[in-house]
């Protein structure tokens, strides 16, 4: 595997600062979410139906945790980082499952096992980046999502759901960095990676919970909620530019080549095939 279980590790535990990082700016589920405020007379049944395939959806941190803690065995480092990744994520399932519980509409606990997964297992540096990416994307949707809610707690919860995944995914870029670093030769891995990833449309969105076979949104009782709903609150083909902008800075930064567009990613990929044919 690519990331920094070959090559000379630095020992830098990335875990100790993150800790410390993310529990200054964390939000309480009994602080921070006024749910005596909820105005149900601004909801929708579709709001609700939605909101609902989000919160199971977001259950799929479980299985993503598994994933991570099975391939990333021997590092030790990524996986301590992985136990508060798990402990924000699943609170994103349970702010919802808590919210619809206060409109009226409980999750019930046998409904979940049919939606356990096992993810199969992949190259350790791909799966990283594609988190990375996830991250980014799932933070735009959120914002997005919050932007279109009229009632305002949902909108507040969405606001900090996006706040969140931005963070992680600031997180994850630093675990790509350290394994650039530790292994000079993953940075293809990582290019062509974000390249497929930046690869999505609205009809056909890339994220890991859209992408395994079966994927965890097509376990759902309704698998094309979130087709429906980007092309709902988040129309048009350019929508993702904020998306392109922060997946290429990265990738400029580990190349140290400038890029704006895929076309400048996909040149850089054939760089670096140049490089490693003839090093």
């Amino acid at each position: 595997m690519c990331f920094g279980y070959s090559g000379v590790n630095d020992g830098t535990m990335l875990y100790d600062d993150l800790f410390l990082r993310l529990e200054k700016v964390r939000w309480t589920l009994g602080e921070d979410i006024p749910f005596d405020d909820i105005d149900e007379g601004k909801l929708t049944d579709q709001w609700v139906h939605d909101i609902t395939q989000i919160c199971l959806t977001e259950l799929s941190a479980l299985y993503a945790t598994e994933m991570f803690l099975r391939d990333f065995y021997a590092d030790i480092d990524f996986c301590s980082f992985i136990s508060v990744w798990f402990y924000e994520e699943m609170k994103h399932h349970l702010v919802l499952r808590k919210y619809l519980e206060r409109i009226g509409v409980p999750i019930e606990e046998g409904d979940l096992p049919k939606l356990r997964l096992t993810f199969d297992e992949g190259p350790a540096v791909e799966t990283l980046t594609m988190h990375y990416c996830g991250e980014q994307r799932l933070a735009h949707w959120y914002r997005a999502f919050s932007g279109s809610a009229d009632e305002p707690v949902i909108k507040q919860i969405f606001t900090t759901l996006a706040t969140d995944e931005s963070r992680h995914a600031a997180a994850y870029a630093k675990y790509l960095r350290k394994a650039v670093k530790n292994n000079p030769s993953c940075v293809l891995d990582i290019l062509k990676m974000s390249l497929w990833m930046l690869r999505s449309t609205n009809d056909h969105p890339k994220h890991p919970t859209t992408m395994t076979e079966p994927s965890v949104v097509a376990q759902l009782e309704d698998p094309t909620y979130l087709v429906r709903m980007l092309n709902m609150y988040l129309p048009g083909k350019d929508h993702e530019q904020p998306v392109h902008r922060r997946i290429l800075a990265l990738m400029s930064e580990i190349t140290a080549t400038p890029m704006e567009s895929t076309k400048d990613l996909l040149s850089s990929i054939r760089q670096q095939q140049i490089i490693l044919e003839t090093a």
